[in-house]
């Protein structure tokens, strides 16, 4: 059996951020008045940055059977689309297509 995950993904002015919310489900209990908060300069655990665009982030998919697969486009004109890795030693690939 594998590890469960429950991973959001989301977009906050030019930068997509992956999180992990059982990763950081588990250092605490959080409520609207006391959030968890992360600077987006200091990231926490269970939360990384994926990507990042010149303009701001207007639209973000995500495959529903293959979370792996992310494509974005933004306000500079560029839609990019990530994949994973191919091997464990491989790094993931970035597409990026430009107008």
């Amino acid at each position: 059996m594998g590890i469960l995950q429950e991973i959001l993904i989301i977009a906050i002015g030019n930068l997509i951020l992956k999180i992990d919310t059982i990763k950081i489900g588990k250092g605490g209990a959080f409520s609207v008045e006391q959030p968890l908060t992360c600077p987006i300069d200091k990231l926490i655990d269970g939360v990384q940055l994926v990507g990042k665009h010149d303009g701001e982030v207007t639209e973000l998919s995500m495959c529903q059977w293959m979370t792996t697969r992310l494509a974005s486009a933004s306000t500079d004109g560029v839609v990019c689309c990530l994949l994973p890795p191919l091997t464990s030693q491989s790094c993931s690939l970035s597409i990026c297509f430009y107008w």
